[in-house]
């Protein structure tokens, strides 16, 4: 069943690449003020079109002040909100109206009465007390559904925790909160990488009195200091964020990519629905896959492109890929054969190739599959083959997440159990393992530049990595900020490098010959970015996300 759904720009010009330079006219200005600290810098200010679907968002100056051109905001009433951790609005509900002349607006805060609902994961993560391990288990297993906001302000005991997990361990990890997914396999082993009920019973206890310790189940307050990260200052504050809403409020777009033609394409990490996003006109069109298992989710999960700009997608639970004529507007179902794979082997990561040619992740197995859709057929190789050495971290077990290839359609897998990047050669089969210099790094998901390296989101490690695929040489650099977790890098053309993760809304842009990381806020509390996409094809790079638990389509655009 197709879904054509159009959303229109209701008169932002969304086209057109927003500046700040002085020889645009200035639409709406003003000044960010509070009574702690005079005028604010680093405060987000975002203007979306009354019934409209469309929010820019800019940030506050040194000087307190924000500033809307007219290339960004067309005449019309506009709703105002802003963001800063700790404070709020006077008044909530700010309205402006766009002229043809400068409206001046300007803000007075006032500090925030519920500052727990504004923090992120990362400054949970950051303020709580606990070692390392327990914080690490809420890291790993809570954050991927959620954010933490709801598990610190619940009232539950220990022995309610139980009972909690009981129940959440058997949704599948793409559930919301508000959109629980029941998983066609149990849970609770694979989550903390344990077999037997014995272990997991003692687990589960010991992790429910440490949340219980945390909440608000015996406390009216809480009995720690909160870390809140800083907002942003100077060059951070010159930025663009645009946000699209998605035609369905509980949408989960996961994976991003821009194509050729500046279209923007996205998966739903819940349901078997691809998205078109046209960032020139605001139009978003979905269509849904009619080909579903019976009692299995069938959200996608990986989105890649091959030469001819159609999409490829991974389905997350089960086995089944997708390719989606961009054309025809038709999808294309596969499946592994028996074969190259066993009946409960799920397809979710993809890596397309220059020669058309496309690698089938085989979680089950630990294979990658090569798919030739020419000739419709598979050759299987072993990405874990009898004697592949790893030489250092001494994981005691292996699995691929993420999937590349460079230009000669080699594969490259992020072992995330394992802490390697691991190489298969499409002609050979001969297979080689790179490993990271940090142990227990999490690998997740990567880009590859026309250099053929190899830009790697370190997701347990907090660290960007590089692997430079001609000569095998490995680089880290460490996030500035504890807790991130990069998920995926995408390089630009500028020669950054830029990630986002599950647990704070920042976006962050490395440039590698300095070291100098930018981090720029996005609008909204608990977004959770996946995989993410830059699009280099304009005057100036523009990046590229889903907000995972938002709903919404973004793209940020530095200005400096």
């Amino acid at each position: 069943m197709k879904l054509a759904l159009r959303i229109l720009c209701f008169g932002i010009l969304v086209g057109a690449a927003p500046s700040l330079v002085a020889a645009e006219p200035v639409v709406l200005t003003g000044i960010v003020t509070s009574q702690a600290e005079g005028a604010m810098e680093g405060v987000l200010v975002s203007a979306k079109k009354v019934g409209g679907t469309i929010t820019l968002t800019v940030v506050s100056d040194q000087a307190g002040r924000y500033a809307f051109t007219t290339s960004q905001l067309a005449p019309g009433a506009y709703e105002l909100s802003i963001r800063a951790t700790g404070y709020e609005m006077a008044n909530p509900k700010q309205l402006v109206t766009i002229g043809k002349g400068k409206s001046e607006t300007d803000f007075q805060l006032k500090k925030a009465r519920d500052v727990a609902s504004q923090l992120t994961d990362a400054e949970w993560l950051a303020s709580m007390p606990g070692t390392t391990e327990q914080k690490e288990m809420i890291y790993e297993n809570c954050v991927l559904c959620h954010t933490l906001t709801p598990v610190m302000k619940s009232t539950y005991s220990a022995a309610e925790w139980k009972t909690t997990f009981q129940r959440m361990w058997n949704w599948a990890s793409m559930s919301a909160i508000n959109k629980p997914v029941p998983s066609p396999t149990p849970q609770g082993a694979w989550r903390f990488g344990i077999t037997e009920s014995a272990d997991i019973n003692a687990t589960d206890e010991e992790f429910g009195k440490y949340l219980a310790s945390l909440n608000m189940s015996s406390k009216s307050t809480y009995d720690f200091n909160f870390k809140t990260l800083p907002r942003p200052r100077g060059k951070d504050t010159n930025v663009v964020v645009t946000e699209y809403d998605l035609p369905r409020a509980d949408a989960q777009p996961h994976d991003v990519v821009s194509d050729s033609e500046g279209m923007i394409w996205y998966t739903d990490y819940i349901e078997g629905i691809l998205g078109r996003l046209n960032p020139r006109t605001g139009v978003i069109k979905e269509w849904k896959n009619p080909s579903l298992k019976a009692g299995v989710p069938g959200g996608f999960h990986d989105i890649q492109l091959d030469p001819a700009g159609n999409p490829w997608l991974g389905r997350h639970e089960y086995n089944g890929f997708v390719m989606f004529d961009k054309k025809a507007e038709k999808f294309q179902n596969f499946s592994l054969p028996e074969e190259v794979a066993n009946p409960r082997v799920r397809t979710n990561f993809l890596a397309t190739t220059s020669s058309g040619k496309v690698w089938v992740k085989d979680n089950t197995d630990h294979k990658a599959i090569l798919f030739d859709p020419a000739m419709k057929t598979f050759k299987g190789y072993d990405q874990f083959p009898p004697g592949l050495s790893f030489s250092v971290h001494g994981a005691s077990h292996h699995n691929i997440y993420g999937m590349s290839a460079d230009s000669h359609g080699n594969e490259y897998g992020a072992d995330i159990d394992g802490g390697a990047i691991v190489e298969i050669e499409a002609e050979t089969g001969k297979t080689k393992v790179f490993a990271l210099p940090t142990p227990n790094a999490g690998p997740r998901r990567m880009h590859m530049d026309s250099e053929d390296r190899l830009w790697i989101g370190e997701s347990f490690g907090n660290k960007i990595a590089m692997l430079d695929t001609r000569t095998g040489k490995l680089q880290e650099w460490s996030h500035p900020i504890p807790w991130y977790g990069p998920y995926d890098v995408a390089p630009d053309k500028e020669g950054w490098v830029w990630t986002g993760g599950m647990s704070t809304d920042f976006i962050t842009r490395l440039n590698p010959q300095t070291g100098e990381f930018r981090t720029y806020l996005l609008p909204r509390v608990g977004v959770n970015v996946r995989r993410v996409d830059v699009n280099n094809s304009g005057p100036r790079p523009v990046f590229w996300l889903g907000e995972n638990h938002q709903a919404k389509i973004a793209k940020v655009e530095a200005l400096n």
